[in-house]
């Protein structure tokens, strides 16, 4: 049975509507059999720093229930059904590695889905953005032949964390523009995500937004505040504030255009080759909710609703890939990075969607 269809079989609790994941009939021996191996690995699981960082971060869902042994038994059972997810997961990803040991480990499929969606939930979305990108990159049939690591270059602001808010649209343009500043020359600053939520009109701060509107806000306003002098505050009220971009310390920033990439892997490879990129990924599904390490070839939907930056490609052996960083902090992933295989995926989306349409680049 497919957990998708497990995690919608649910127990309804009349005095909180909340809904309990139920464990299928033919895995309930496997669980009870089980419990006392899932008590230890779960309190290991919480010591862990993924599961302190899930803690803090509002990614470990507090009980439907007000009842200790009842709450303690709904634990369980989440972390029991992840457990089946992986190795569902794992079957159709040899290259990558999948584990408890992320800070999403005690959210349901469908819980972790939403949390992903919100991103785009209500915003333009990535297929109808209403950024006025141009194409400047031409659909070259000659892809770079050397790898390429931006992490390395001294120009990528290390890994950050969007916490409860769908801001993952913000967290790709101003890293975009972070390595643009650097790469033209000017020191590597990190950049602030909070006055894009709380200033970008065009989006939806904490509920969807697109990377290129985030750019031409940031284009329109000459350049955009330091993170260190507006810092970012809506991971952890899941809102947007006022804007307050007058009382901090501006970065001026030319942004001459917003260029989009052809939606080809050859035109992600050669916008990747001299920058990187904010992409659409299709995130919202076990493949990333458990992602450990390694090279990812397959995910149960291409359909877009997370964005991240890339920043690289490589191979391993035979199999190629795209480099990402994420915004979902250094315990999830390659230390908040994710390899997804090149020459995969459905159709000519790629893996998890990654060559979907508007991807897109700061031009200084």
């Amino acid at each position: 049975m497919k957990l998708s269809l497990i995690l919608a079989l649910a127990a309804s609790v009349a005095t909180t509507n909340a809904v309990i994941p139920v464990v299928p009939t033919d895995r309930m021996f496997q669980f009870l059999q089980e419990k006392s191996s899932l008590e230890s690995e779960l309190t290991t699981w919480k010591q862990s720093d993924a599961g302190q960082f899930a803690t803090k971060h509002g990614f470990a869902p507090a009980s439907s229930s007000r009842n200790v042994g009842a709450a303690k038994d709904e634990e369980l059972r989440r972390f029991f059904l992840t457990k089946l997810l992986i190795e569902e997961v794992q079957a159709t990803n040899p290259e990558a590695v999948f584990s408890i040991d992320t800070p999403f480990t005690l959210m349901t499929e469908d819980e972790f889905t939403k949390f992903v969606g919100e991103s785009y939930q209500r915003s333009s979305g990535l297929l109808t953005d209403t950024s006025s990108a141009v194409e400047v990159l031409s659909n070259a049939t000659t892809p770079p032949s050397t790898d390429k690591d931006w992490t390395t270059s001294g120009c990528v602001v290390g890994v950050k964390n969007q916490g409860q808010c769908g801001s993952c649209w913000a967290f790709a343009a101003v890293a975009a523009l972070e390595s643009a500043v650097c790469l033209a020359g000017q020191p590597l600053i990190p950049l602030s995500e909070q006055q894009v939520v709380d200033c970008d009109k065009t989006s939806h701060a904490c509920q969807g937004g697109f990377p290129g509107d985030a750019l031409n806000f940031i284009q329109r306003s000459g350049g955009v505040c330091t993170a260190k002098s507006y810092p970012y505050v809506s991971g952890d009220t899941g809102d947007g504030d006022t804007c307050q971009k007058s009382s901090c310390t501006p970065q001026a920033v030319t942004i001459r255009n917003v260029a989009t990439v052809p939606e080809s892997e050859n035109g992600l490879l050669l916008a990747i080759s001299s920058r990187p990129v904010a992409v659409g990924v299709a995130a919202g599904n076990p493949t990333w909710k458990q992602y450990k390490r390694g090279i990812v070839s397959s995910c149960t939907s291409n359909e877009l609703d997370h964005a991240v930056l890339a920043v690289g490609y490589g191979s391993n052996g035979s199999s190629s890939y795209f480099k990402i960083k994420n915004s979902w902090g250094t315990q999830w992933g390659e230390a908040g990075f994710m390899r997804l295989k090149r020459g995969a995926g459905t159709g000519r989306s790629g893996t998890c969607g990654i060559i979907g349409p508007k991807s897109v680049y700061p031009q200084l």
